[in-house]
């Protein structure tokens, strides 16, 4: 850990670099530039609005605030793992030519979306007329949770990547399945107050950690009810441990990645 601490140190002029270069090429591929940062998360609030809401008559008062809380963070998680799975082999120039650190270079989309994340939450609280000051503090160390999972799972893509080109493929389909696996279209209660869900299943959903932010930013923001410190810190433990078993399988594949870049 103190390790990838220094290299980010060493490298952070060309990190901080391919960060805003990473920031100005995802806008400026697209004519509304950075419009894309609310209407993407808007678009699919009112499709499942619509459905949920319209067609089931499911949801409740807010749902679409409701709705707009649980997919900014699944954003944020589902397109940096996205992208991070393809960082190496994307950037194989800067591996093989500069000698740059796979380690950095993963860790770089997780910058550019908690950005995307961040602003998105400070829109949408001033889109619904809520003071953004306390809550979007109060916040922060939840994306940056999401952020320290993405990564720890990250260095493990990455690296299989490289040696398995369809797994960025089979990602996708992991994360499809994980949308609705994960407390964003219904409550946390949902799950755990059903008497149809056996008891194993239960315990496999709360054992996802987004489930417990999704549902943490759901209560700071929209109950105005602050998390507990005790679940981020275990939980937070835990990406920290993820992270350092991902370094150390990483930094083992290294000279091996090399060679098949």
């Amino acid at each position: 850990m103190i390790r990838i601490c220094s290299e980010l140190l060493a490298n952070r002029d060309a990190f901080l670099t391919l960060v805003q270069l990473h920031l100005k090429t995802t806008v400026s591929r697209t004519a509304l530039g950075y419009l894309w940062w609310l209407l993407d998360p808007l678009f699919l609030m009112a499709v499942y609005y619509f459905i949920v809401r319209i067609i089931f008559e499911g949801g409740g008062e807010n749902y679409h605030l409701f709705l707009l809380y649980g997919v900014i963070p699944w954003l944020f998680f589902s397109r940096a793992l996205g992208q991070c799975t393809r960082a190496i082999s994307a950037n194989r120039a800067l591996i093989r030519q500069i000698g740059m650190p796979i380690q950095t270079i993963v860790a770089i989309p997780i910058v550019v979306q908690f950005v995307f994340a961040a602003v998105g939450l400070l829109i949408i609280m001033a889109w619904s007329r809520q003071a953004p000051g306390f809550h979007l503090l109060a916040s922060l160390p939840l994306l940056v949770l999401i952020g320290v999972y993405s990564y720890g799972l990250a260095l493990f893509l990455s690296v299989c990547e490289v040696h398995f080109k369809d797994t960025n493929e089979i990602m996708g389909y992991v994360l499809r399945a994980g949308f609705l696996l994960t407390p964003i279209l219904y409550p946390t209660s949902r799950v755990l107050e059903s008497g149809s869900i056996p008891d194993a299943a239960k315990l496999l959903f709360q054992a996802n950690p987004l489930a417990w932010i999704i549902s943490s930013l759901r209560d700071l923001i929209l109950a105005g009810s602050m998390y507990g410190w005790q679940p981020f810190a275990g939980l937070l433990v835990a990406a920290l441990l993820l992270v350092q078993i991902g370094l150390i399988w990483s930094r083992w594949q290294s000279r091996k990645i090399v060679k098949l870049l």
